[in-house]
């Protein structure tokens, strides 16, 4: 799942970086690490003031990492 989608630094090498933090990390350690950017995202959210810009890309990329979480649990729930 993307970031950003207009952004290409997050998949230079033809992989995007989630993917590779995934597959280096257990599935624990990947969900928090996903918990960690939601909440730092969330929290961020609330100090951008005026800026509705970049209070909708961090909500935005705290969504991503929720889903990311959410497919964990998906996957895990299917076993």
């Amino acid at each position: 799942m993307s970031i950003d989608a207009k952004s290409t630094y997050y998949d230079t090498g033809g992989i995007e970086t989630i993917a590779i933090i995934k597959a280096k990390l257990t599935d624990e350690q990947f969900r928090g690490f996903c918990l960690g950017n939601a909440i730092k995202y969330l929290c961020r959210y609330n100090s951008k003031h005026n800026f509705e810009k970049d209070k909708t890309r961090d909500a935005e990329k705290a969504v991503v990492y929720l889903s990311e979480l959410a497919e964990l649990n998906k996957e895990e729930n299917k076993t």
